[in-house]
């Protein structure tokens, strides 16, 4: 087979792919990158739900559980965020009936209830949702598995199909005064293999991170309750013995898992860790009977954790702090410019295409009129 009809082999199935499941890959992209400073972005437009003016002394936990369930007294809470400033809030966090996350912020200083949100439907659960699961859960996460391994196939065929190949300064040039067509064109090749790299990245890291998400659904463990009316351990001492256990780690969440109700863990964030998003560092109770269960104090990611740290990193675009984080909102953007541009270019191939075959036409309606 010739390297020109090879070509043409490559180009198409770059198009189709692009022209199938660009719409798709824009909404992902895009939301990918609104997240990519999620916390910025809610803490900014829900400044009174997460700030607060810190005063002498805080509650106990315990005062802060009892203003939340008095508010939400049908459901029960799951996990708790500490805030990770004197000025912000802690969020209780508890699932409604309909299987969505119900946060509940509280002022840390007086025990009140600052207001309640169902996560899903703010607008950085909204992205979230949609660029994770596309709001149809496990069916929604597989699609966008799909999508990341088809925009590798995108990159891939993306690399071959450079112009710069051939001759290095015409892959970079753009020709800013041509017609529309050509400065699509140009558009579509220069900004396409300048984001290729991070593109193939983040492609290659959301179908591990897919992956990963959708393992836990083959060996899901039966629900456990505790008992009726079992007593506990107050939630303020149990945290005191977790900050004994760990003494120089920050409590950043404390979970009180339904599958494990009579255990209580507290993640902890160490001053020098290097585990990414991730804080591994927990310490496990008994709730009924207040005792150390476990403590694990990780300040550096080894074996699949830093597997995942890595994927997340990489994904995320937080390895190299807030300069990278910047370059990954305009890679989340790429994909747009790359569709409409590459739509241009696809409508250019259908009009030349369309004019060769009208004029193969006239040559030979030509030719048969001079045989008669």
């Amino acid at each position: 087979m010739s390297a020109n009809r090879i070509r043409k082999w490559v180009l198409m199935l770059h198009g189709a792919i692009g022209i199938g499941m660009g719409l798709l890959l824009v909404v992902i992209s895009l939301s990918g990158a609104g997240i990519v400073f999620q916390e910025e972005l809610d803490h900014g437009l829900n400044r009174s739900l997460w700030h607060v003016i810190p005063q002498a002394e805080p509650v106990s936990l315990d005062d802060m559980m009892t203003s939340v369930q008095s508010a939400h007294p049908t459901l029960t809470v799951s996990y708790i965020q500490a805030p990770k400033t004197v000025e912000e809030s802690y969020v209780f966090n508890q699932t409604t009936q309909d299987d969505r996350r119900l946060q509940t912020f509280v002022n840390p200083y007086t025990g009140q209830v600052l207001g309640s949100r169902i996560w899903e439907y703010s607008c950085i659960g909204f992205l979230y949702t949609l660029h994770h699961d596309l709001f149809a859960g496990k069916v929604g996460q597989i699609i966008v598995g799909v999508v990341g391994g088809l925009l590798l196939l995108m990159s891939i065929t993306g690399v071959l199909l450079w112009t710069g190949w051939r001759k290095l300064a015409a892959g970079f040039k753009i020709r800013w005064h041509a017609p529309l067509p050509l400065l699509s064109y140009d558009l579509h090749q220069v900004s396409g293999i300048i984001s290729n790299l991070f593109l193939t990245i983040t492609a290659v890291t959301g179908v591990v991170i897919v992956i990963l998400h959708l393992l836990p659904m083959f060996n899901q463990a039966p629900e456990a309750k505790l008992a009726l009316n079992t007593p506990t351990v107050a939630l303020s001492t149990l945290l005191q013995k977790a900050d004994a256990a760990i003494p120089d780690g920050k409590t950043t969440f404390i979970e009180l898992p339904e599958t494990g109700p009579q255990k209580m863990a507290v993640r902890k964030k160490l001053p020098n860790q290097t585990t990414g998003r991730f804080d591994l560092s927990v310490v496990e109770l008994d709730r009924v009977s207040g005792s150390v269960l476990q403590a694990t104090k990780v300040e550096k990611a080894e074996g699949l954790f830093k597997f995942i740290v890595t994927i997340a990193d990489l994904h995320f675009g937080t390895f190299g702090g807030l300069p990278t984080r910047i370059l990954y909102v305009f890679v989340g953007i790429m994909p747009a410019v790359l569709f409409i541009t590459g739509l241009v270019n696809w409508r250019r191939r259908q009009m030349l295409g369309t004019r060769r075959d009208a004029a193969l036409q006239l040559a030979q309606e030509t030719q048969a009129n001079k045989s008669i």
